[in-house]
């Protein structure tokens, strides 16, 4: 079922997205009010994405990730309740299958979106520390 608006992401996804905000933001020990200042709107209005209620972009994703220090793909294909604490030190882990799979050609197209500006972020990042050297 696809959102009235003509979201890419189906109800069921956003729902899944959110909650993965959620989960994601429980194991940073972070509070919703701290995200949504730091993506510059009301915690009301955090929480609706939480919710899945509100339109999840690729934007917003980006941004959630980059303020948990979580990488977006992980947001994206995490299963609810498969995002566990890693005991090995490192601050979080994903159980995921091998392999991520999606009947909507439209969200396949975002997530190669997705992990194309990834890779260009990397490079920028590379190309910045490598002229301060």
């Amino acid at each position: 079922m696809k959102e009235e608006n003509g979201s890419e992401f189906t109800v069921l996804e956003n729902k899944n997205i959110g909650r993965n905000f959620s989960a994601f933001r429980k194991l940073r020990d972070k509070k919703a009010l701290e995200v949504a200042d730091y993506l510059g709107m009301s915690e009301a209005n955090y929480t609706k994405y939480e919710r899945g209620e509100n339109k999840i972009t690729i934007d917003l994703i980006q941004k959630v990730a980059e303020f948990l220090k979580v990488d977006p793909l992980q947001i994206v294909s995490s299963q609810p309740g498969h995002v566990i604490e890693n005991l090995t030190g490192s601050p979080v882990a994903i159980q995921t299958n091998s392999t991520f799979q999606t009947t909507n050609e439209k969200q396949n197209e975002m997530m190669l979106t997705l992990m194309q500006e990834i890779v260009e972020m990397n490079k920028a990042l590379r190309k910045m520390i490598e002229d301060k050297k």
